[in-house]
Order: C-alpha cells, then structure tokens, then sequence
C-alpha cells in the first residue's frame, strides 16, 4: 500500500542582520531545533556582521548570508530574489524594519502568491513617521503580523491601522541552550563572589538600552554596598561611550564590561541581581531568562517591561531614566531578602510559561494555518 507524500511548506525566515540580538536568538534556535517534519526551513541574513563581534558563520545548507558590504546595499534583495526562486519558498517570515520592506517589494513585484508573516520585534524605523504608513498602505500584501507583546500590538492598530484580527501575540521564550552552566548551579555560582554583590547586565549597548542609566547609578551605591561589582555582558555601539562615562563617574574599576558572550549563562551565573534599564522593550529575552535563572530583577517601568512585570511579585520596578531611584530599588534588592524570595518564586513560575516548545508550537500551528 502506498503511502501518501507529505507536502512540506517550505519557509524562508528573513533576518536583517547576523550578529546577537532578540531576533537572532530566536532564528539561532529553529536552525537548531527545526519547527516540524511538514515545515522546511531557510534562513538568510541580509546583512553579515558577526566578524564583529568574532562569532562564526553558521556553515549548514540551509543557512545563507548576503555578500553585501554596504548597510543600504541593493544587493540583499537580488539575493533574496534568487533564494525565494531557487528554494521554491511559500512563505516568507520578515523579522526586522528592512526585511519587511524588502518581502512587501518582493510579493508586489514578482511573487503574488507567497505568504508574507510580518513578526514585529520593534526596530530603528518604529517612531518615523513613513515606517507606520508604510505598513498601513502594505497590510493588503502582509498575510499576517506576529508581535511578541500586546504593547507592539496596540503600536500597529492605532499607529499602521492594521486589523486586529490579522494580529497574532506570539511571546519570546526561554532556550535552555543559552544558558548553559545555569539552572541548578546558578546560586553555587554567585556563592563563589568571594563576599561581592554582582549587580548584572545582558543585552546590546545602545542608547534604548539605558546602561547609561544603570552606570549613573554606581557612585550613589558604592557607600552603601560593600564589595559591589557591576557586570556589563554585551556589545554595541554605545560601548565606547559608557566605558568613558564610567571613567567621569570614578567608578570605572567597579564595572566589568565582558563584550558579546557567546554563552550568557556563564554571566548569569555570576549575578546577583539583574539590573534592565531600558528605555524600550519588545520581547525581552533577557527578563525571561534571568526568571529562569532565579535571579531577581530590578527593571525600568517603560514598555514592555511595566507589561511583563509584576512589581514585588516578579521584578521591582524604578521609573525610567531616573538613576536616583534605580540605585533606591537595587539597594532595597540588596536588603530586602524576603522580597528577594518572593520574586525569585514568582519569576519561576512565568519562566514556566514561556518554554521554547510552546513557541515552536506556536510558529508550526502559524505556518500550517497559512
């Protein structure tokens, strides 16, 4: 008895950049993981810039990388051109301002019929005032959005007017690949301080990031916190310029800044407290993980973090921008153990909740509704 052919949807996942970030994080992980046997995956990247920061490209036939050197180069597009042709691909996932645009031109110039999922993660374009009409005069071609929180959902009704219903929330997760050396041996780790208090950060260093914040902080603790250390783990362009306000700020011997870390459970393991001062967020990967963790979190109450967080339940809240009082929460962390307790118990409980298995769940259930 013959047994019936399966036809796979064939899926080519749109990346802007390589590199680190949110966005890659969850690209990294279907290369490794796969979504499902019915669903073939692709991945290009449309700019490559993980010389950067000294990672390896990802040497797998299903991996592409443009050859463009320029960050406004025409040449991604042709790629992708060829790629969508060749890869017989059927549907296209955007992930970032530029791959949105270039898979818009894309379908209206020679693919009618490819599926287009537009997954907003929040981008340099957001608050132009072209990008949202943009999309507004684009949804007709854009089979379905994917926001990765309410706040990036309500942004794309009242500023795109795109149809609420054409809008999926699909939460960011939880890879326990990331955080190797974590889980169990968190709390042995942060033991072997030698007496120090690790306030940590995970992430980009651009401005919305708000290290800046975080370092304003230090000289207001470093009376009142023996033994503080402050660990900085990620790149970007902002680096050279907090590294120079630490300087200013006389605390530059307290602060440790690591680079792009390939692993970050190995900075996890080192903290005590996580500190996100971000003056925006999407989907904040580096919440979510420090829950898992069971590291407490002190964070900054602008989108999406006052969306995410439940203040003394899950995280402690300071009001963004303002220094003053980030340096009031950390040091309430640093005395308060039972409020310490309390939020390490609830952010487990949400890690719970954002397993990478539902998200990969989530995207087959997606794909194969398209």
């Amino acid at each position: 008895m013959a047994h019936a052919v399966i036809e796979k949807r064939r899926v080519l996942f749109l990346v802007d950049k390589s590199g680190f970030g949110g966005v890659q994080t969850i690209a990294y992980t279907l290369i490794e993981r796969g979504i499902a046997d019915d669903v073939e995956m692709f991945f290009f990247f449309m700019r490559n810039i993980n010389t950067r920061f000294g990672m390896q490209d990802i040497a797998r036939p299903d991996v592409f990388y443009s050859r463009a050197v320029g960050r406004y180069s025409f040449r991604p597009f042709i790629e992708l051109l060829e790629l969508v042709r060749k890869k017989r691909v059927g549907i296209l996932h955007l992930n970032g301002n530029k791959s949105v645009i270039a898979g818009v031109l894309l379908k209206m110039l020679f693919f009618h019929r490819l599926k287009l999922v537009a997954h907003e993660h929040g981008g340099v374009f957001d608050y132009t005032r072209w990008y949202p009409l943009f999309l507004k005069l684009s949804q007709r071609w854009i089979d379905l959005f994917i926001t990765v929180s309410n706040y990036r959902k309500r942004f794309l009704v009242s500023r795109s007017g795109i149809d609420p219903d054409k809008i999926r929330v699909i939460n960011n997760f939880v890879d326990p690949g990331r955080l190797k050396r974590g889980g169990a041996n968190a709390t042995a780790g942060r033991e072997k301080n030698c007496g120090e208090f690790v306030i940590g950060y995970v992430g980009g260093l651009s401005r919305i990031k708000g290290c800046d914040v975080l370092i304003r902080a230090i000289p207001l603790l470093k009376d009142q916190i023996g033994k503080l250390k402050v660990v900085i783990a990620g790149d970007g362009p902002a680096r050279t310029g907090l590294e120079e306000l630490a300087g200013e700020l006389s605390v530059g011997g307290m602060i440790t800044f690591l680079g792009f870390v390939a692993t970050p459970g190995e900075a996890y393991n080192m903290f005590d407290l996580m500190v996100i001062p971000s003056r925006s967020e999407e989907g904040p990967i580096t919440l979510y993980e420090s829950w898992a963790m069971g590291i407490p979190v002190v964070a900054s109450n602008a989108p999406v973090l006052d969306e995410r967080i439940r203040d003394g339940e899950t995280g402690i809240f300071f009001q963004s921008e303002n220094h003053a009082e980030l340096a009031e929460k950390i040091l309430l962390a640093y005395r308060d153990s039972e409020l310490v307790s309390r939020i390490r118990e609830g952010g487990a409980r949400e890690a719970e909740q954002l397993s990478v298995e539902r998200h990969l769940a989530d995207l087959r259930d997606m794909y194969r509704s398209l």
